[in-house]
């Protein structure tokens, strides 16, 4: 089965992505290693923005109540006591997807944590999030310097929006049918994984269509 091209579900509310570009600004300038990547993830369970599964009764009174604030302390206590088998994975984790939207520059060994000028747009108060996430998406591809996931051997050859783009352009100029269904969407465009899948894509669409 071709394997579909997609953005890590870590964060999955593009409003909550903002939380944990804010959290990573207080790393900015500092390496990405393995220590910070621990921190960085202590810091959004102390922000309240990652709550584990594994709460102990003692402190689910900082969950309880929404003033009680929770100590750093507090916040790494919570982070150790869910036993991860990597800890620092979970900071990786969190981090992936500010770094694939180019919100974010975070990566271990690869110079210090830097939020881009996207980033920063995004932290402003008067941000539009409709703007931010067009352009963030306007530069996504595969492969994608960033990830390992997706690689050129695996037959990524794709900015993704732009083709979809191209895709629906062709589908309302050529077809009596205007755009893709959710079904449809959902069925056609994760894999479309290469440029020159476009025309063959749209023709099976079409056929289909007819039929």
């Amino acid at each position: 089965m071709k394997k579909p091209w997609s953005i890590s579900t870590t964060v999955r509310n593009p409003e909550r992505l903002r939380s944990f570009l804010k959290v990573l600004k207080k790393l900015e300038g500092q390496e990405f290693n393995r220590k910070n990547q621990v921190k960085y993830q202590t810091l959004l369970i102390q922000e309240k923005i990652y709550k584990p599964l594994n709460i102990s009764t003692k402190f689910r009174k900082y969950y309880e109540d929404p003033e009680l604030s929770i100590p750093y302390k507090v916040a790494e206590k919570i982070f150790y006591a869910q036993n991860y088998e990597d800890p620092p994975m979970r900071g990786r984790q969190s981090v992936n997807p500010l770094n694939k939207l180019g919100f974010a520059i975070a990566r271990d060994g690869i110079g210090y944590v830097k939020i881009t000028d996207l980033g920063e747009r995004f932290l402003e108060g008067d941000y539009d999030i409709g703007f931010i996430f067009f352009k963030s998406l306007l530069k996504l591809q595969f492969p994608n310097p960033w990830s390992a996931d997706f690689s050129e051997k695996d037959g990524f050859n794709i900015m993704s929006l732009v083709a979809t783009m191209r895709l629906l352009y062709k589908l309302n100029k050529k077809s009596t049918k205007r755009g893709l269904s959710k079904r449809e969407f959902s069925i056609f465009i994760p894999t479309l994984i290469n440029v020159n899948q476009i025309d063959k894509l749209f023709n099976k669409i079409i056929m289909e269509v007819a039929t």
